[in-house]
């Protein structure tokens, strides 16, 4: 191949790129669009320019500092505990006292599922299925009116 028909296919892919390319990226490339002003550029509460966001350590962070997430890790590790010693039974005794303790619909959301899932272990399905059913009504039950 000369050089001439290998330049002539490199400006062809560019051109390809750039006609494909979202014009958000194409912003994001051109240096002469960022914010220009010192207020905007270190204001901690102004939207991100271009559509950029929170990398994913830093959403990491946030979830893990949530009490949701934290209640529902006490809970995972209470419940590997629970088995661990051997106390299988008293698992779904632990879920029931969390539903009665809690309004938080992920918490519930969560509880429920593991109610089922334990409920579903010895092979009574009947109980996981009246379980899930009950956890999607109190879901629809949240769910605005269109």
């Amino acid at each position: 191949m000369s050089r001439l028909t290998i330049a002539l296919a490199g400006a062809t892919a560019l051109a390809l790129a750039a006609a494909v390319l979202p014009s958000q990226f194409a912003r994001a490339a051109d240096p002469a669009s960022a914010p220009t002003t010192a207020a905007a550029a270190s204001d901690p509460n102004a939207p991100a320019p271009h559509g950029w966001r929170k990398g994913r350590g830093e959403r990491m962070a946030a979830m893990r500092n949530s009490p949701v997430f934290q209640t529902v890790r006490n809970l995972r590790e209470l419940e590997r505990l629970y088995l661990i010693g051997g106390r299988a039974s008293e698992i779904p005794a632990l879920y029931q006292d969390v539903l009665a303790k809690t309004e938080n619909p992920a918490v519930r959301q969560f509880t429920y599922n593991r109610i089922a899932l334990n409920q579903f272990k010895p092979g009574d399905v009947d109980k996981s299925i009246a379980t899930l059913r009950q956890s999607l009504d109190e879901s629809l039950q949240r769910l605005p009116a269109q």
